[in-house]
């Protein structure tokens, strides 16, 4: 289910749309934008397996559009892959120095996938997202930039006749989502535009 498909399913509700809290926001006072950056695949703290791939990906996307050098994904992963390295986890055992020279890369991407769920308790539904980002220069190993963000949609039901409505439409867009590999798509979005609208 596409994300309009989503926002329309859920207009049967109450609905709220709920940036989550805004924690403070590191950049380097001296801060340049990298050459050539390479988006390193994320660590995952959710139970969500496709998560990490969608946000990544969203992640790679959005700094594209912004003008970024980036390193192609496919290569990002076949480059780590030769070196032993095959998820995002196991980057904190390598130099970002080693990596930065791995990929040809000036600057590195950490991110971290915290939340990425769906709630629905029949009266209440919601679908989460939440990152935490880092850039480092893969030289100096200095962090340029680093924050957090995520997006909650929020659907509320009022009577018996909602809540069901409620529940059975979140259910479906799960279901639909999971099906097709592309879950929370509207949160993805919304919850990497913030976590990359605080980068310079």
């Amino acid at each position: 289910m596409s994300a309009p498909v989503w926002r329309l399913a859920i207009g049967l509700s109450i609905i709220g749309l709920v940036a989550c809290a805004a924690p403070k926001v590191f950049v380097a006072p001296n801060f340049t934008r990298p050459p050539r950056v390479a988006i390193l695949p994320m660590a995952n703290d959710t139970n969500d397996l496709d998560g990490p791939v969608v946000v990544r990906q969203a992640i790679f996307e959005r700094l594209a559009t912004r003008g970024y050098q980036l390193v192609p994904l496919a290569e990002v992963d076949a480059k780590l892959k030769e070196n032993g390295f095959t998820d995002g986890g196991q980057l904190k055992a390598a130099k970002p120095q080693d990596i930065g020279q791995w990929l040809g890369a000036d600057g590195l991407v950490y991110s971290t996938l915290e939340e990425f769920n769906y709630i629905n308790l029949g009266y209440y539904a919601q679908r989460t997202v939440k990152v935490h980002g880092r850039m480092i220069d893969a030289k100096t190993e200095a962090v340029l930039w680093e924050a957090d963000r995520g997006w909650a949609t929020r659907a509320v039901a009022t009577s018996n006749r909602q809540a069901e409505q409620v529940f059975a439409t979140h259910m479906g867009a799960k279901w639909i989502e999971k099906l097709s590999h592309r879950p929370l798509q509207l949160e993805t979005m919304e919850a990497v535009n913030r976590l990359l609208g605080t980068l310079p």
